[in-house]
This record gives structure tokens, sequence and C-alpha cells, in this order.
């Protein structure tokens, strides 16, 4: 007989055809699922079928395709436990797109940073210049004119009136 990973011929004696051909169906089907022993061993290991095939192929002949099928159905085509082992190669991309990847994020914060900045001291006048007539928020929203028991005016006991940046300010 075949086998169906490594293409191997094997003797296989009559009482195993017997047994076997019960267990499959027929004569043809366990055909079509015999695989060797030496084949059985790498594959219960979790060696790929393709890996098995080139360990053990015969000089000379060719690979040719595997039914995965029929490995599946025989229990034998299994995922291999874990993570896979990286290769010293991948491991340094790793390293180095780590390494980019950190770059990146500090040169970002510090790009943010000075964003805010110059904004912040474009909407308030910044030090050493006059404030901008329009933007900024009210520093005391907890009594900015939604107040409704205000008097005074909605903004005018604000503490910090003199100082508000505040496009909104009411002075009713």
């Amino acid at each position: 007989m075949s086998c169906i990973v490594t293409g191997i011929e094997k003797r296989v004696s009559g009482m195993t055809i017997n047994k076997q051909s019960l267990r499959f169906g027929n004569l043809e089907q366990f055909e079509e699922h015999f695989v060797c022993t030496e084949a059985k061993r790498l594959l219960r290991q979790r060696i790929p079928p393709d890996q098995v095939q080139m360990k053990l192929l015969p000089a000379g002949k060719k690979p040719f395709a595997i039914n995965l099928h029929a490995l599946a159905r025989l229990k034998l085509l299994k995922k291999s436990r874990g993570k896979s082992r990286m290769t010293a190669e991948e491991m340094q991309l790793q390293r180095e797109q780590t390494e980019k990847n950190e770059r990146d994020w500090y040169e970002r914060q510090e790009l943010m940073k000075s964003c805010s900045k110059s904004w912040v001291e474009e909407m308030t006048g910044g030090p050493n210049k006059c404030q901008v007539p329009h933007g900024g928020t009210c520093i005391r929203p907890d009594i900015f004119y939604d107040n409704e028991f205000n008097r005074e005016g909605r903004c005018r006991p604000c503490p910090y009136h003199e100082h508000c940046l505040c496009a909104n300010k009411q002075l009713k």
C-alpha cells in the first residue's frame, strides 16, 4: 500500500487489511486513508504534513498534494501548540518596530504640547501680549449666566470677571 503523506510503498498484512477495511467500509477507502507509521509518528508530534513529506520523501520522488481532509478524519492534522518560535531576524524586526513606535509616540506628544501651547497663547493673548477679544471659556461655569438668581448681571459677581475671555460674557 502507498502512504498518502510520503508516497512510500509499505507491505500490509492480510489481517490488518481486513480489520481496516471493516473500519473504513471497504478496501478503496482504506487505501485512500493509509498513512505509514513513520509519518503517523511525526504527525502526532504536531509537525506539519508538508514538512513530514519533505523529511520522509524518498530520493528522486517529487512532492505531491496531500489529502488534508483524510488526515483530519484520522485526527492526525493538529495545530501546533502555543506560540511558534520566532527567528532572530523576526525578533530584531519586532524590536526595531517597537522602538520606532515609541519614538513616533514621543514625537506626537511633543507636537501636541507645542500645538496646544500655541493655541492657548493665540486665544488668550499669551505672555506680554494683549488679550484677544473673542475666545476662551468661562473660568467659573458654576456661576455663569445660567444662574437665574443673579440680579447684578450674569457675570458681574464673578471674581474673575476682569480677566475673563469668554465670548458669551454678559454684564446686564
